[in-house]
């Protein structure tokens, strides 16, 4: 969780198309407000906003990266919800006002497992 509130970390959300796709891109706005939950706000996802519309019906995972120094973490995570009002919306907009940007939604995961992915010898150990 405290790397995914990191504004510093670099985090990246992999989806996949209907015909198999892989589509990966790097998102500044992701959170993680609750142990089983993560959001991120949709600044200009067309792709992948795309691909989670799709991958919610059919209840597919998406892969979360996250980075920072020589610690690294996969999260995989099934696509919960997407809202377009209420406080967690109201919150991400809030944050993303101070850096001139505004999310049309907010996509929010359940986290089904995380793997240390660091450059140690624990690498590909599931940790949750």
């Amino acid at each position: 969780m405290k790397m995914a509130n990191d504004m510093k970390a670099v985090k990246v959300l992999t989806t996949v198309s209907a015909d198999g796709v892989l589509h990966s891109i790097r998102v500044g706005s992701m959170v993680a407000p609750a142990p089983n939950m993560m959001a991120v706000g949709a600044i200009l996802m067309k792709t992948t906003a795309k691909n989670m519309e799709e991958m919610k019906k059919k209840n597919q995972t998406v892969a979360i990266l996250l980075g920072s120094d020589m610690n690294s973490y996969l999260i995989l995570a099934k696509v919960k919800d997407t809202q377009k009002a209420g406080p967690l919306f109201d919150k991400m907009n809030e944050n993303l006002k101070a850096i001139g940007l505004q999310a049309g939604a907010v996509w929010v995961f359940e986290p089904t497992g995380v793997w240390n992915q660091s450059a140690t010898y624990e690498a590909g150990k599931k940790i949750a």
